[in-house]
């Protein structure tokens, strides 16, 4: 599925609260653990008790991916949590990948059932209906569901992402980089936490380069959405032909085909590609010069605080939001970009996560964005790209947008 016109930005003031868990030298708290390493700047410190340790390493946890460890985004991050928290643990793990579906997910997770696991992690919104039909099913086993709206049972713990904030400081970079003011972006499936990545992109590049009105960019989703790799990658080479010098990917098999079509470019002019949930500077530095940044997303922690509750019996009607407000999505500037832009998407970054700017969406039902609740089409009037003002010089830009700022500093106080 194709759309070439989408775009996001108006004002809303919220509230916003970073919880920092202080450490207290009590002799009760034995175990303290870092987060998973996977390139994120913020370091949040976790507690547990000497009991809880020795629970939580008694549990059998399986993991369902869709695709393999191999992609260096989601299904990567997602092993990597899971493995060092079986690391400090010891608990037993099974994993399943490249599990298409929902109805494929049954399969490993009703054996699982049969062998008295305690908790199963259906790792993507794409196992919502199996991960409620499996709740429903074994009440006492916690139903993990990540990037997921809906929970039909009090078992089924979510674990919710929001890519805005991410997107918006990769969009301001690519404001400023981009020499022909030309952009595309490329995403697997056109669901809530991957549209709002796109609308923050989309939004930060309009901030940057406001005269860009929505005729700057194309905006692709891909039919056989993450795992379509050369479908991304077709589609990104498309985009650098047409005169596009950066594309931004949102994760998985995409971000492979997305980085490969960069890669193949030639060297001069410069392009520049993005990609999402892990550090690819830590864990793959060949793509460097064309690495215009990574939307970092924090796992470990969701992952430790889910298994936590749950050996503390507090887990019913859980639920985690992954955003860089919460301190679980940052931002690693690409390597090669110039010092300037780095500082200016790090401000902008640091200004989200101390609430200075807080971002938003309209109408919110079922926990879906406005555009995805809407009778009709799905990407009505409300979400249209109309009436899209900004400030000369910056500030909070106006219209008939869904991504929603309380506050944008103007572009020329940016360092």
């Amino acid at each position: 599925m194709k759309e070439t016109k989408r775009k996001g930005i108006t004002a809303l003031v919220g509230g916003l609260i970073v919880i920092i868990i202080l450490l207290l030298g009590v002799a009760a708290y034995a175990f303290i653990y870092p987060p998973a390493s996977s390139g994120s700047a913020t370091t949040t410190t976790k507690t547990v008790t000497a009991s809880q340790a020795s629970a939580i390493g008694k549990l059998k946890i399986g993991i369902i991916l869709p695709l393999t460890p191999s992609d260096n985004s989601w299904n990567y991050n997602a092993n990597n949590a899971i493995q060092q928290l079986k690391n400090e643990f010891n608990f037993t793990l099974s994993e399943s990948e490249n599990i298409a579906s929902s109805t494929d997910a049954a399969v490993p997770a009703q054996q699982w059932a049969s062998e008295n696991y305690n908790v199963v992690i259906f790792m993507g919104g794409q196992y919502q209906q199996e991960a409620n039909t499996f709740g429903g099913q074994h009440p006492s086993i916690m139903s993990v569901c990540v990037d997921c709206t809906v929970a039909n049972y009090s078992n089924v713990y979510r674990i919710w992402l929001d890519l805005s904030g991410g997107g918006f400081v990769l969009g301001a970079m690519a404001g400023m980089v981009s020499q022909t003011h030309k952009f595309g972006l490329v995403g697997g499936g056109d669901i809530p936490s991957i549209w709002e990545g796109h609308e923050g992109f989309i939004a930060g590049i309009t901030y940057t380069y406001p005269a860009c009105k929505g005729t700057c960019f194309t905006n692709t989703f891909e039919a056989f959405a993450w795992a379509d790799v050369n479908g991304a990658e077709s589609t990104a080479t498309n985009d650098y032909t047409g005169g596009a010098d950066i594309v931004f990917s949102s994760g998985d098999g995409v971000d492979v085909g997305v980085l490969g079509a960069a890669l193949a470019q030639p060297s001069s002019p410069q392009v520049w590609a993005s990609n999402v949930y892990t550090n690819l500077t830590a864990i793959n530095p060949a793509d460097n010069k064309i690495l215009l940044g990574s939307i970092v997303v924090d796992y470990y922690t969701p992952f430790f605080k889910a298994l936590q509750q749950f050996v503390s019996g507090n887990w019913h009607n859980g639920y985690t939001k992954v955003d860089m407000a919460s301190g679980l999505i940052s931002v690693q500037p690409g390597p090669n970009l110039p010092a300037n832009v780095k500082l200016a998407g790090l401000a902008l970054q640091s200004d989200i996560v101390e609430g200075s700017i807080i971002i938003s969406f309209a109408s919110v039902s079922n926990g879906s964005p406005y555009c995805f609740v809407n009778t009709g089409s799905q990407y009505s009037s409300s979400c249209g790209d109309s009436n899209l003002t900004v400030p000369s010089g910056g500030g909070i830009p106006t219209g008939n947008m869904a991504a929603l700022f309380s506050y944008l500093p103007p572009v020329s106080s940016l360092p």
